[in-house]
C-alpha cells in the first residue's frame, strides 16, 4: 500500500477451470481439482500475477475436511489437500516473483487464504442465505480445524469471503482474535443496503470496525449494480481498507453448480473506478471474472 493507492486481487478461480472445459458440477467445487489437477489452479495463479494481480487468493474456499471426508479421503489426506491450496498459491507466486524481471514499484504479490463460509461446504446454496441449522459451538470448530490447518503452511493473509450472515461474521472474528495475521471479512450481498441473510450492511460494518484485529472489510461475489452504494455505506462507517471483488452479475445454480444469465464483462474495469473513488482500495473480481479483467484493472488504474 505504500506504493500504490490500489491493490489488484485475482479474478475467479472456479469459472475460470470450468471454462477451460473441466467439469466443476461437484461439492468441492474448484477444491476438486486439489486432488484432480493441481497443475490447473497454479496455471491460473500464475496467469492472475501475470495480468497485475498483487493479491491471489488460494484454492481453499471449498476444501474442508467435512468435505473431502464426504468423498472418501482420509482425515490425513484431507489435510494435506487443504495445505495444497496454499502451497500451489505460495509456490506460483515465488516462481512469478524470481522471474520478474522489472520490479520498480512493484510490490510483491501476496498470498491470501480462502475461508469460505459453512455454507460452501453444504453445497446447496445456503452460503447465500446463512441459514445452516447448526449451532454457533459447530461452526466454530468447522472453521477452527480448517484455519490452523491453513495457517500451519503459512499464507499472508486471512481472506474470509462471500460471508452471508452476521452471526458467522462475527464467529469467525472471534475466532480470528487468537491468531496473529492480518484478516478480511468480506460479505455476500443481495441487494444495495443488505447482506445475504438480511442484516444491514451498516450493522456489520460498525461491529467489524471495532474488530482491531480484522484488517479489512468488504464484499464480495456480488452483483456489480450493488457495489457502489455498499462501498458509500462501509466508508461511512469505517475506516479500514475496503475490499470488493464482485462478481459478473449472473445468479448461481447450487443445482448445476453454473452461473445463469452471464452478463457482458466489458464494463467491468470503468465500474471499478468508481468504486476506488467511492472509497475501495483493493479490487479484483469473484465468479465469471478471468484474467482479462484482471489485466483490464490493472490497464485503467496503472496505465491511464
Amino acid at each position: 500500500m505504500q506504493k500504490q493507492n490500489v491493490i489488484i486481487l485475482d479474478g475467479a478461480l472456479g469459472t475460470e477451470i470450468q471454462k477451460r472445459g473441466f467439469d466443476v458440477n461437484d461439492s468441492l467445487w474448484s477444491a476438486k481439482f486439489l486432488s484432480k489437477n493441481p497443475a490447473i489452479i497454479k496455471e491460473i495463479h500464475t496467469e492472475y500475477l501475470n495480468a497485475g494481480a498483487d493479491i491471489i487468493i488460494s484454492a481453499s474456499y471449498q476444501a474442508s475436511f467435512e468435505g473431502f471426508m464426504k468423498k472418501g479421503f482420509s482425515k490425513e489426506e484431507s489435510k494435506k489437500l487443504i495445505e495444497l491450496s496454499i502451497s500451489l498459491a505460495k509456490d506460483a507466486r515465488d516462481e512469478f516473483w524470481e522471474n520478474l524481471t522489472d520490479k520498480t514499484d512493484k510490490i510483491k504479490p501476496l498470498v491470501a487464504a480462502s475461508i469460505g463460509p459453512y455454507g460452501a461446504f453444504l453445497a446447496d446454496g445456503s452460503e447465500y442465505s446463512g441459514n445452516y441449522q447448526i449451532s454457533d459451538e459447530e461452526l466454530l470448530a468447522f472453521h477452527q480445524q480448517r484455519l490452523e490447518t491453513i495457517l500451519h503452511v503459512k499464507p499472508d493473509i486471512i481472506a474470509c469471503e462471500t460471508i452471508p450472515s452476521f452471526n458467522e461474521a462475527k464467529i469467525l472474528s472471534k475466532l480470528l482474535e487468537a491468531y496473529d495475521i492480518p484478516s478480511w471479512i468480506s460479505f455476500s450481498a443481495k441487494d444495495e443496503k443488505h447482506i445475504n441473510s438480511g442484516e444491514s450492511i451498516e450493522e456489520c460494518i460498525e461491529y467489524l470496525e471495532t474488530q482491531k484485529h480484522i484488517c479489512a472489510l468488504g464484499i464480495n461475489c456480488t452483483a456489480p449494480k450493488f457495489i457502489s452504494s455498499l462501498v458509500q455505506k462501509i466508508k461511512k462507517l469505517s475506516s479500514k481498507p475496503i475490499v470488493i471483488y464482485p462478481n459478473g452479475g449472473s445468479k448461481y445454480n447450487p443445482i448445476t453448480k453454473i452461473w445463469e444469465k452471464s452478463v457482458d464483462n466489458s464494463d467491468f474495469a470503468k465500474m471499478a473506478l468508481l468504486w476506488k473513488n467511492a472509497g475501495a482500495s483493493i479490487i479484483g473480481g469473484c465468479c465469471e471474472t478471468g484474467p482479462k479483467e484482471i489485466q483490464e484493472l490493472h490497464q485503467i488504474f496503472f496505465k491511464t
